[in-house]
């Protein structure tokens, strides 16, 4: 994920995954109305439950690399995409929405 960029806010419903950081930083907002907020750095781990709203930011100095396991193998077919809450939006300013 570049620097600079944001993913869009989705969910992949029935499926879960799980996200290791290789290198870089990423912020990742999730859970009912993204309202949950964690920084994640090389070598962290997040697990996201089926179902659940999540995006990645990157607002670091350097692209960010991850390792992305899914339980579904199709798993582009049950991304629903959602929209970005305003008071989030507010906060984010002018990042370039990218992949995620």
């Amino acid at each position: 994920m570049p620097a600079g960029t944001r993913g869009r806010p989705h969910l992949h419903e029935g499926h879960e995954s799980a996200i290791f950081i290789q290198s870089g930083q990423v912020e990742v907002w999730h859970g009912e109305g993204l309202a949950e907020h964690v920084l994640l750095r090389a070598g962290d781990y997040i697990h996201i439950p089926a179902d659940t709203p999540h995006m990645p930011v990157n607002t670091g100095a350097q692209d960010m690399v991850c390792l992305v396991a899914r339980t579904d193998p199709d798993e582009q077919e049950g991304v629903r995409l959602l929209d970005l809450p305003v008071w989030l939006e507010s906060r984010l300013g002018t990042l370039a929405v990218g992949r995620g």
